[in-house]
């Protein structure tokens, strides 16, 4: 293993005979060494702490103590960032990874242990294997989406997801969690007070927007106009960052062109704005969605969004780009009698019952009576858990039999909290974990998207849900936090754009292209993707209406990903 580290370029820190830390030259580390623990172990990457401006670079003995001690979740507990933890124990090493964090954490059994990995080729290169696609684990992903599991979709790797922790000792391998967005829903940690509430959205949305922003110089922020990537801009500009702000404008596609919001905010805050049409990407889309992940997680629509801001930034002297990714999952962005039923089950909330009824009801457009009828329904039904709604379009019947499996998630199914909207914001946050936690490698790349962080996460789940809509609108919470920061066009808008034309004009010129890599690929070969129903619509001459469109993009998408390997 020593020899295979120096051919990956890489740094030893730690080597004995139970663990071999090595890193690539200049990734910050933090040593947890202390009178009582001389040789705790290391934390790579990014540790911050609340109410310090930069990242820690030494823990006192004492709290090294208490993280040895913890296994590591102390450091889940008291700090946040982008890290991994190897903590020393007296037989063997636990892994910890950050909540959310975007230092990824690929795992390898092998007889005489396990090799851990942020970079998915150095993981193949030291432990001597071939990357092999596992079909199956394929169409369970395109079953749930954005939800992230422990396994992954190449045959032998595992992903050590945020928040958990695994540990390996001379009587085995033990994979546990050390976090959980349950711990942040309970009555202890509820904020009942609606402006208390607010205010610490706001100081801990600007804490993070800072942290996770510090090492860029001049950063591009993609500014859509559109609540989520305002409330960054407002983060930005509390914290006097110079910054340029993006507008990319869908052609063709009024509901896609925000530019009026991105302008009024840009206006607001005094800074700079350009305005930018999206274009098309000619030739092979196929390469979108290659990634070094153990997943098919890029979106080639995605990838070419992001191409055009990265080249934009490359144009200006931009060293990174922000957006406002996962801020509808954080802030609860819920359209469900959910909420309303919170507040039957709640003491506290009913006497929000009747407005959240209206509320909920003039954003789906539905009878108040039916709103409440459903969360009365909601509300007896409670204990039953949340379900993954799994999505089985284009699926053969043995392809939809998968799932069962598929939809299991430790933070979705039955707790001891019995809300349905708090459970529902839940399967949102996990539903998010995507946007940070497959890394830099992933859709998004060099971008960074700091509303899903660990403190504002954990601070919006312990918001009421039905703090979340008032005034018609849904993130309310976010809203009332941000008011005094921007235009009140754009604090309390009703109604979102969606760039669906770029994503059409994808599907509609290179239908040849679509319909050849999924004739002739892998999932086909399967005998798990209904390739008759594909081309059913793929043939379709009649102009792109609704959404199947979207969804054989993404199964053509996951081709793309798993020829790749096959290469």
């Amino acid at each position: 293993m020593r020899y295979k580290t120096r051919e990956l370029g890489l740094k030893i820190v730690t080597d004995d005979r139970h663990v071999l830390i090595a890193i690539e030259p200049g990734t910050p580390i933090l040593s947890l060494h202390s009178p009582e623990f001389p040789d705790g172990g290391s934390v790579v990457g990014d540790l911050y702490a609340s109410g310090i401006s930069h990242r820690l670079e030494h823990l006192e003995p004492d709290t090294v103590a208490t993280v040895a001690k913890s296994a590591g979740q102390r450091l889940t507990e008291a700090y946040w960032g982008d890290y991994i933890a190897i903590v020393r124990m007296s037989d063997g090493a636990a892994i910890v990874r950050a909540p959310f964090g975007r230092l990824p954490c690929m795992l390898h059994g092998m007889e005489q242990g396990l090799i851990a990995s942020s970079h998915l080729d150095d993981l193949l290169t030291a432990a001597s294997i071939r990357a092999s696609v596992d079909l199956a684990a394929v169409v369970r992903q395109l079953i749930v989406g954005s939800l992230r599991h422990s396994w992954t979709c190449l045959d032998g790797i595992e992903d050590l997801r945020g928040g958990d922790r695994i540990t390996v000792t001379s009587q085995g391998i033990v994979r546990d969690q050390v976090w959980s967005p349950w711990t942040f829903v309970q009555p202890r940690r509820t904020i009942f007070d609606a402006d208390e509430g607010a205010r610490r959205l706001r100081h801990a949305a600007t804490a993070c927007v800072a942290r996770r922003s510090a090492k860029l110089e001049r950063p591009l922020l993609m500014l859509s106009g559109g609540l989520d990537s305002s409330v960054t801009a407002a983060c930005l500009a509390v914290g006097r960052r110079p910054f340029t702000c993006l507008n990319l404008i869908t052609p063709a596609d009024a509901a896609g062109d925000e530019s009026s919001y991105a302008r009024a905010v840009a206006n607001h805050l005094g800074v700079k704005l350009t305005e930018r049409i999206m274009g098309d990407q000619p030739g092979d889309i196929s390469h979108y969605a290659v990634n070094c992940l153990p997943r098919p997680g890029a979106r080639s629509f995605e990838q070419l969004l992001f191409s055009q801001a990265q080249q934009f930034a490359e144009e200006t002297g931009c060293d990174g780009i922000i957006d406002g990714g996962a801020g509808d999952n954080v802030f609860c962005s819920l359209l469900s009698a959910s909420p309303a039923a919170d507040c039957l089950l709640d003491p506290d909330g009913r006497k929000h019952f009747r407005r959240m009824c209206g509320e909920i009801a003039g954003l789906v457009g539905a009878p108040r009576w039916k709103v409440n009828w459903r969360a009365r329904r909601r509300a007896v039904s409670a204990e039953r858990p949340f379900r993954w709604a799994p999505d089985l379009r284009f699926l053969t019947r043995e392809g939809a039999a998968l799932a069962q499996v598929a939809t299991q998630h430790p933070w979705i199914g039955a707790h001891a909290v019995h809300l349905p909207g708090r459970a529902a914001h839940i399967a949102m946050i996990a539903a998010a974990q995507c946007v940070t936690e497959d890394g830099p490698e992933a859709g998004r790349f060099n971008a960074i998207s700091p509303l899903l962080s660990q403190p504002l996460v954990e601070h919006c789940l312990a918001v009421p849900s039905w703090y979340w809509l008032a005034q018609g609108c849904n993130r309310a919470a976010a809203r009332r936090a941000f008011e005094e920061c921007l235009p009140k066009e754009v604090a309390w808008r009703r109604g979102k754009g969606a760039p669906d034309s770029v994503a059409i004009s994808l599907f509609r010129r290179n239908r040849g292209m679509i319909r050849d890599h999924l004739v002739d690929g892998e999932l086909a070969t399967s005998g798990l993707i209904d390739i008759p129903a594909v081309l059913k619509l793929v043939d379709d001459p009649r102009p792109v209406t609704g959404t199947g469109y979207g969804r054989i993009m993404e199964i053509f998408d996951a081709e793309s990903w798993a020829r790749s390997y096959s290469r």
